[in-house]
């Protein structure tokens, strides 16, 4: 699969991990990777490429917290081998139980 909108580097490796200082490091290698650095083992990271632009949407403010929250809970997850990055939820996810809880969409409509 090739995905025109990511660049191949470390920063969007499925194998980063951010560790306590917010440094990148690489779980096949053990070292700190830099967003330049590239090796013939990169995979996408799932997030990353769920990431790609929202088709021009406007997301509310309280939809870019809800989601934060959560992704940075399930970082705390996986970097206490919790969770595997794997099992993360997907925006699609995020968006609808935003939506379930709040009643309201995440998308700012003019």
């Amino acid at each position: 699969m090739k995905f025109k909108f990511i660049k191949i580097c470390c920063a969007s490796c499925k194998q980063k991990v951010i560790n306590n200082e917010a440094e990148r490091i690489c779980t096949l290698m053990g070292i700190k990777v830099s967003q330049q650095m590239k090796c013939k083992k990169w995979q996408v990271d799932k997030r990353v490429s769920q990431a790609l632009p929202g088709k021009g949407q406007v997301k509310r403010y309280e939809y870019l917290l809800f989601v934060l929250e959560i992704r940075m809970q399930e970082q705390e997850a996986i970097d206490n081998g919790l969770l595997s990055p794997d099992n993360v939820a997907t925006l699609d996810t995020l968006r609808k139980r935003f939506e379930a809880e709040t009643g309201r969409s995440p998308f700012v409509i003019r």
